[in-house]
Parts: structure tokens; C-alpha cells; sequence
């Protein structure tokens, strides 16, 4: 069972580094200097973008990110408005 969530972290850590490659962004492996498998604030800090957004994506509210929490707070998309037509 444990290996199955280990698999599991671990292809959610790989997802995310190639989804934010592209973009430009920093990936989880990148921020991750620890090498624990989890973000804190602190290595956060290394991207603006997951520090600003790093207590919403902290889903369980224990102060890091593991490759789920990272995972779901990149694929949020900017939520964009309609343009109005005149």
C-alpha cells in the first residue's frame, strides 16, 4: 500500500515539473531543496508565485506542500471575465 502512494507522489512530483517547466515556473523538484518530498514556506519563498499563493494551497494546514497541494495550485487556471461587447 505505502508503495502505491509513494508511485503515486511521485508521479504527481513529475507532472508538476514538467507542467511548470513550460511556463517558466519554478517546479516542485526545484523548490523542494530539502529533498523531502514536501515545500515549506521558506523554500517556497525561491518562486513569487507559489509564496503568494502558498497558505491557499496548503490544504491540510500544516505549513508545506507535498506533490498533491503543489500539483492542484498550478492547474488552477486565472479566472478571466468576460469581455463585455458593445
Amino acid at each position: 500500500m505505502m508503495k502505491k502512494y509513494t508511485l503515486t507522489a511521485l508521479s504527481l512530483m513529475a507532472a508538476s515539473g514538467l507542467a511548470w517547466a513550460t511556463g517558466g515556473a519554478a517546479s516542485f523538484q526545484e523548490l523542494d531543496s530539502h529533498r523531502d518530498g514536501q515545500i515549506t514556506l521558506d523554500e517556497a519563498k525561491k518562486s513569487p508565485e507559489v509564496k503568494a499563493k502558498f497558505t491557499q494551497a496548503d490544504a491540510n494546514k500544516d505549513g508545506k506542500l507535498d506533490a498533491a497541494e503543489f500539483s492542484a495550485l498550478e492547474v488552477k487556471p486565472m479566472e478571466s471575465s468576460p469581455k463585455e461587447i458593445k
